[in-house]
């Protein structure tokens, strides 16, 4: 008998101490307003208020105390495990005071058994400013850019004008001013997908403007208040839609493969209906999903990151609504119950155990409980709720695909890298 996947505080602590990512929402504010802005009211059904606020070195002091702490408690011989530190917004580069008073915090701490790196997603508006800093420390650098000029035109400032010109010139002068850093995998790109840019044209950008290919991703299609789902509609378009507008839609499936709908559908149904593909060395030596469990596509808090809010709160993530916080940093101390974190998460996974026991995908969902809408509620219903008929068809459309392109079996196997 199948049964959800409950966790408990050993795992949590675990999750900490083997910590991958840790982010800070250094601030609320932002210099743009964008019209799909995940953060923003113009769209979205917010049940916690943004209100400006900068996070305080203070918290963030405690929070890095706290996690070295735990390390040097729970240290191995010999163990250099690695730890990116991202900065995080509303936009970062307004508060780079703080960004770089955490540095220097951290460089000048006891790190033994992590080896740091720096992350930052911006919109770079500010970006000229702080240049020679980003690249001196080798940021992972996340520029949002939604294409040229037409595609970057949802992505304005406060007083309602086109931001492209500013972004296409500072990150173009980051690309001449330090070359080879830019040129290296540290600084990548995001674009959302809407009703003013498709995907060939993004790709074709990025490719001519910067050798580059982005990450393109849609609008989140959770969270839309009510009274805003007809406007959003009018803007919205995932990748699928997009591609199946240009007539070279095979030939980008194939070149950008593994950032296209079909390499990812793939990898995942290979993943998980073989039987020879594994994350890493332990699941191969172990069983692939253990004991029939049910696993939702909710990451286990800590498991991959941990966020830290303006406000202290902490969060599994910064894609889901504060809310759903599981500790805080407070003034003087930390407070975070791995008994009350578990208990918290398994919570919301039961409350819709009831359709996980009868989904046909429950050993491998893509569903994040946070992201379902009515979660809040008594009960609810999951979006991604699969009938057997329905993963039975789904199943022979991918053995359909594969025969006819036998060579993406091959690039699946030899090519994608899978990661926790």
């Amino acid at each position: 008998m199948k049964t959800i996947g409950l966790i408990d505080e050993k795992i949590i602590k675990n999750n900490l101490i083997n910590l991958k990512n840790i982010v800070f929402e250094v601030t609320e504010k932002c210099n743009l307003k964008c019209k799909y802005c995940g953060l923003s009211e113009q769209l979205y059904q917010k049940y916690d208020v943004r209100k400006s606020r900068d996070l305080p070195f203070k918290k963030a002091q405690l929070m890095i105390d706290y996690l070295l702490n735990l390390w040097k408690e729970n240290y191995i011989t010999d163990t250099n495990l690695p730890l990116i530190m991202g900065f995080y917004g509303g936009e970062p580069l307004l508060n780079m005071s703080l960004v770089k008073k955490i540095i220097d915090y951290v460089e000048r701490s006891d790190i033994t058994g992590r080896q740091i790196y720096y992350a930052m997603t911006t919109n770079a508006v500010l970006l000229d400013k702080y240049i020679d800093f980003l690249a001196e420390k080798k940021f992972y650098l996340t520029v949002s850019l939604d294409g040229d000029e037409t595609a970057q035109s949802y992505r304005i400032d406060r007083s309602g004008n086109n931001s492209y010109n500013q972004v296409i010139r500072n990150v173009k002068l980051l690309q001449q001013t330090y070359p080879e850093y830019f040129n290296e995998q540290r600084v990548n790109f995001i674009s959302v997908l809407h009703n003013r840019n498709d995907v060939e044209p993004v790709l074709d950008f990025f490719k001519t403007h910067f050798n580059k290919t982005p990450k393109i991703s849609p609008i989140a299609p959770f969270g839309i208040s009510e009274d805003k789902k007809k406007e959003f509609r009018k803007i919205y378009q995932n990748l699928s839609q997009s591609l199946i507008k240009s007539t070279n839609c095979e030939a980008i499936e194939d070149k950008y493969f593994l950032e296209m709908p079909k390499g990812y559908q793939l990898s995942q149904f290979l993943y998980h209906t073989s039987g020879n593909i594994y994350y890493n060395y332990n699941q191969l030596l172990m069983q692939k999903f253990g004991n029939n469990k049910i696993l939702t596509g909710t990451c286990t808090p800590f498991a991959k990151k941990l966020f830290v809010a303006a406000d202290g709160k902490i969060l599994p993530c910064e894609r889901i609504d504060h809310d759903f916080e599981v500790g805080y940093v407070h003034d003087d101390f930390v407070e975070l119950d791995y008994k009350h974190v578990a208990e918290r998460q398994n919570y919301y996974l039961s409350k819709s155990a009831d359709q996980c026991i009868c989904c046909a995908t429950n050993t491998f969902c893509p569903q994040c409980v946070y992201h379902i809408d009515d979660i809040r509620k008594k009960s609810s219903h999951c979006p991604n709720f699969c009938t057997p008929e329905i993963f039975d068809k789904e199943k022979e459309q991918n053995f359909i695909y594969l025969r006819k392109h036998p060579h993406y079996y091959e690039k699946v196997l030899n090519e994608i890298s899978f990661t926790l």
